[in-house]
């Protein structure tokens, strides 16, 4: 992988100095300049392998670390800056972190760069890069402790091949980044995809605030001015963003072709309402464990209700309802357990529906009623998620046996409005009652999308219940 992204980037350099391969706000690094900062900085990076967080929440900064890096054949463990201080401690000592790019408050090495505006021009071609450069990934996931994923330039390779098969990127490609770097999806799809292209990634520092419940009128601002081709979302983001264009009476700018989308399910209706409002949205199916993608709807190659098409180089089959893959984008493993070989049992059910991919939801979300019923929760929250005021909500057994669900709000809504919301679902999957809990509250929405499950029965017992009649008075929020 390093060796075909580096070497584009250094002809990208030496073809076309001027483009701009990164941007924030004012700031503009072209390529030339980008390709002088790898070649300066290898020197303070330079020596035998060692594991290296980056730790910022500016993701130009956070882009420009993990390119230096992976260039210097390293370990780079990105620290979300979502994380709480507890799962920061776990993921230094986890990963046993000895250097630190950025702000850190583990007693570890603490290194600068020179940035790239101060580095020396580069006279020749950049040197090929160090082999075999690392990274590991740790998703949110609901606990305190979360697991990292190793994935080495074997995964990269095959998961950016086969991405960039799909969907054909450009050197005249701008792609908005909005979410974290610390995410591997965007390392991949949003970082070195573009610059393997020869594209330009614009930075939006305001979307990490925008991802949990902040405003969204930076994005849109940014979409306007950016004009962007290519840019990721998750479904909660993406409901946040219809419902901002709505209520703005605003189109999305002309210039987009792909907005990829993953991380939970999406509503039909959701995905309808985006196309509306000028959001070229195409679903995918991945998993940190499997190098992000697995699937993706191609562009004017997309059926709703599926993820597409499986990667060319990935391999999918069913086993007992369960998505099993197996191929070069399997992780190596997880750090300080035994290595991967063979196939990985994501946990998601799905089915091949005329060679597309259907994801059914987790298996271990899996609701059995006393009823005997089996209800998979995404199935019923996605019909809530068909609104944009609602980008999130979690269905929960409580514990009298009834079914409830927790809606997420970004503006008010009325319980009977719920109702409306279910009503084409079966009667037993049919919640009884709903609890309201707003879009801005700390620690509700994951990052990768969909509420974060491990707080239902919190919330449940928290927030005020409603009946799900037409008879009750407007909810906000």
């Amino acid at each position: 992988m390093t060796d075909r992204v580096f070497s584009s980037l250094s002809r990208h350099a030496s073809q076309n100095p001027e483009k701009i391969a990164l941007r924030s706000g004012t700031r503009c690094i072209a390529y030339r300049s980008l390709a002088a900062f790898l070649a300066h900085n290898a020197k303070t990076l330079a020596g035998p392998a060692r594991v290296v967080a980056i730790s910022t929440s500016d993701p130009l900064e956070a882009a420009l670390a993990d390119l230096a890096v992976t260039y210097s054949g390293h370990v780079s463990v990105h620290v979300p800056p979502f994380f709480s201080r507890s799962q920061q401690a776990h993921l230094v000592e986890a990963a046993a972190v000895d250097t630190v790019i950025g702000a850190c408050e583990a007693p570890v090495m603490t290194l600068g760069l020179c940035p790239p505006e101060a580095c020396p021009p580069l006279t020749a071609l950049l040197d090929p890069p160090v082999a075999d450069a690392r990274r590991i990934i740790f998703t949110s996931g609901s606990s305190g402790a979360p697991k990292g994923v190793l994935i080495g330039e074997r995964q990269m390779a095959a998961a950016l091949a086969g991405i960039e098969k799909a969907i054909a990127p450009g050197s005249e490609d701008i792609h908005l980044s909005l979410l974290p770097v610390a995410q591997l999806l965007e390392q991949v799809a949003g970082l070195y995809l573009p610059l393997l292209a020869g594209a330009e990634v614009h930075f939006c520092p305001e979307a990490l605030a925008a991802l949990f419940g902040g405003p969204m009128a930076p994005i849109v601002a940014a979409m306007a001015s950016a004009r962007p081709t290519t840019t990721i979302l998750v479904p909660a983001l993406l409901s946040r963003l219809v419902s901002e264009l709505r209520t703005t009476a605003t189109q999305a700018p002309d210039s987009l072709r792909l907005i990829a989308v993953g991380g939970a399910r999406t509503s039909p209706a959701l995905l309808a309402e985006a196309q509306a409002h000028g959001l070229p949205v195409h679903e995918g199916y991945g998993l940190s464990e499997c190098c992000s993608v697995v699937a993706l709807n191609r562009p004017l190659d997309t059926r709703a209700g599926t993820v597409g098409q499986v990667l060319d180089g990935v391999e999918v089959r069913i086993d007992d309802g369960e998505i099993i893959v197996s191929g070069p984008t399997v992780m190596e493993g997880y750090i300080g357990h035994p290595p991967v070989t063979g196939e990985w049992r994501t946990g998601d059910l799905g089915r091949f529906e005329d060679g597309r991919l259907i994801v059914e939801g987790r298996k271990d979300w899996l609701i059995v009623t006393p009823q005997g019923r089996n209800i998979n929760p995404e199935w019923v929250e996605a019909a809530l998620c068909a609104d944009p005021r609602i980008p999130a909500a979690g269905l929960y057994l409580a514990p009298d046996d009834q079914l409830e669900i927790i809606a997420v709000l970004a503006a008010p809504v009325e319980p009977a409005h719920i109702e409306t919301l279910l009503s084409d679902l079966p009667l037993y999957a049919r919640p009884s009652r709903v609890r309201f809990a707003p879009a801005s509250q700390a620690g509700l929405l994951k990052p990768g999308g969909g509420i974060d499950r491990s707080q239902l029965a919190h919330l449940s017992k928290m927030l005020a219940c409603f009946p799900l009649s037409h008879d009750m008075k407007e909810c906000v929020a």
